[in-house]
């Protein structure tokens, strides 16, 4: 039995699964941090979990508060993610951006992803990844990235949803800078075409998620394997669940 595919938030046991796990972590989030930060972040990730999202509360807020930082450096560039799936964890970023009124009329919200499904996992990706895969994993749908922007009240003027696969879409110049990227590609080649296409127009001190770091292999090696050919240091990760992000050095 497959029991990624059991599990997975694609289907009801994972999408219950999800939100059971969502519940209870925002329950310890308000129990430690009660605010109204706090509150207001928790109404926002039960509108996205688990029907747009299977990132996890703390992954959810993480991406909340760099999109303010970013706001507060006053850093250019635009906000991108790879890797959409349902748009809840876009919508999140789209709402902090929202809450500043300067940068919410400069910045764009680049959405890229397959809408296909994941692609098969190759030999780098490892074999429990393969072993795992099967068609249609975490395959996304735009009427659901539009419907949980309107749900959110965040106006879709400056998003901009680009389907297709990786290697196809980041071949295009769509954006000049970047301030914020979140990575969520799952597999080596994805990782490594999103690196490769979008890492130079990241600011510097502008952010960079990996959600996959300490999930999938393929994910850390790609990452390791860019940095590594293109002599990248003084690089510090930082740790929020199984994912990470950085700022990239001057």
């Amino acid at each position: 039995m497959n029991i990624i595919k059991f599990i997975a938030p694609d289907f009801l046991i994972g999408k219950t699964l999800c939100l059971g796990r969502a519940a209870f972590d925002i329950m310890l989030l308000l129990i430690r941090k009660p605010s109204k930060r706090t509150v207001h972040l928790a109404r926002l990730i039960l509108q996205v979990i688990p029907r747009h999202t299977m990132l996890s509360p703390n992954r959810l807020i993480n991406l909340y508060d760099l999109v303010q930082k970013a706001n507060t450096l006053n850093l250019p560039g635009d906000i991108v993610e790879c890797g959409v799936w349902n748009g809840g964890s876009a919508v999140i970023m789209g709402v902090a951006c929202r809450e500043d009124k300067i940068y919410f009329k400069v910045r764009n919200l680049w959405l890229f992803d397959s809408f296909q499904g994941l692609p098969k996992p190759k030999e780098r990706d490892g074999k429990r990844e393969r072993d795992s895969y099967f068609e249609g994993w975490t395959k996304g749908d735009i009427k659901n990235v539009v419907k949980v922007f309107n749900k959110l009240d965040v106006p879709l003027e400056n998003v901009k949803i680009i389907p297709g696969w990786f290697n196809s879409t980041l071949s295009t110049n769509y954006m000049n800078t970047i301030a914020v990227l979140h990575i969520d590609a799952d597999w080596y080649e994805s990782v490594k075409v999103v690196l490769e296409k979008l890492y130079d127009k990241i600011v510097p001190g502008g952010f960079i998620i990996l959600d996959d770091y300490w999930t999938w292999q393929g994910c850390k090696k790609a990452f390791e394997d860019y940095i590594k050919e293109n002599k990248i240091e003084e690089i510090v990760m930082k740790k929020v669940d199984k994912s990470v992000y950085f700022q990239k050095p001057a």
